[in-house]
């Protein structure tokens, strides 16, 4: 199986091509700036340029695409919702079309977001595949675009809906809950963390198999693969001052109210897993995950 992996330095695209190497897969990466893989096949792409993505699909000839590349820092989508549409929809159209093209049987796999959600599930449950779309902000909406993309794909495709990734690779070069809340505890400063804002917390690793278990069932359709503990930013940074043993006082509880974002949040998008788990997905808890990283941080 020939994988092409976009966004190969970023948090979940690294991890992807991990979970691929592990079993021999032939992989392809892409992304801005020097290979997080040298032994691997790597081609630094601007997704955002048609004929670039034609070039790149011609060498990698994929039978599986895993798209992870995006622009996901909420706020700054909010703030620069052109540059956020080119990145999260222009980028995903071209690489479809180019596939439609060129190898129309290859598999797309792609990362989307708990964010397509509004917070207002009609029953107080998590959220389920075929539930309703009303994203609040423009990075929802940008990922709501590209799945309206990816479902005109003549060829098989997936998309993988995930939540508050957290985790660490050598490569990375943007924060996330975890770190943050360890570089901040670790320097001795407060952080502050919503009680509001209920989620499912994702460890990239199992995101990562997840994906990888779509491309080897070939599952098409909406996947939710996120975590499977229910859980508030505060919350999870609770449990890892605690494995960490740092002190938990530190970490101050805030609503929405105290602390408005340029973007607004759903204040409930826990997913539901049982489709995935169904198919063999199986993450770590909170707290388990958290364990494994304490050995790497």
């Amino acid at each position: 199986m020939r994988v092409l992996i976009t966004g190969a330095r970023g948090l979940v695209g690294y991890h992807v091509a991990e979970a691929f190497a592990n079993v021999g897969s032939y992989i392809h990466l892409t992304s801005r700036g020097k290979s997080p893989f040298p032994d691997f096949p790597y081609t630094p792409v601007d997704l955002t340029d048609r004929e670039a993505v034609a070039m790149l699909i011609a060498e990698a000839r994929p039978d599986v695409v895993i798209h992870s590349a995006a622009m996901t820092m909420v706020d700054a989508c909010q703030e620069q919702p052109a540059q956020c549409w080119m990145q999260n929809v222009t980028a995903t159209r071209y690489l479809l079309e180019v596939l439609t093209e060129r190898f129309p049987k290859a598999h797309f796999v792609f990362v989307s977001t708990d964010f397509v959600y509004d917070g207002f599930p009609a029953e107080r449950r998590p959220y389920i595949e075929g539930d309703y779309e009303a994203p609040l902000s423009v990075y929802g909406a940008s990922k709501l675009a590209a799945e309206a993309w990816v479902r005109t794909y003549p060829g098989p495709w997936a998309i993988a809906r995930t939540a508050l990734v957290y985790g660490y690779t050598p490569t990375l070069q943007r924060d996330n809950i975890l770190l943050r809340v360890l570089a901040r505890l670790r320097a001795g400063k407060d952080i502050q963390l919503f009680v509001d804002q209920i989620r499912t917390p994702t460890w990239a690793q199992d995101l990562a198999e997840g994906l990888k278990l779509l491309a080897e069932k070939r599952a098409q359709g909406i996947f939710h693969l996120a975590g499977s503990d229910i859980e508030t930013p505060y919350g999870f940074g609770q449990k890892v001052a605690r494995i960490w043993g740092l002190p938990e006082e530190m970490i101050q509880p805030i609503t929405e109210k105290d602390f408005r974002s340029p973007a607004p949040r759903p204040l409930y998008s826990p997913l539901s897993i049982e489709k995935a788990q169904a198919l063999g997905y199986q993450p770590h808890s909170i707290d388990q995950a958290l364990r494994i990283l304490r050995e790497a941080l």
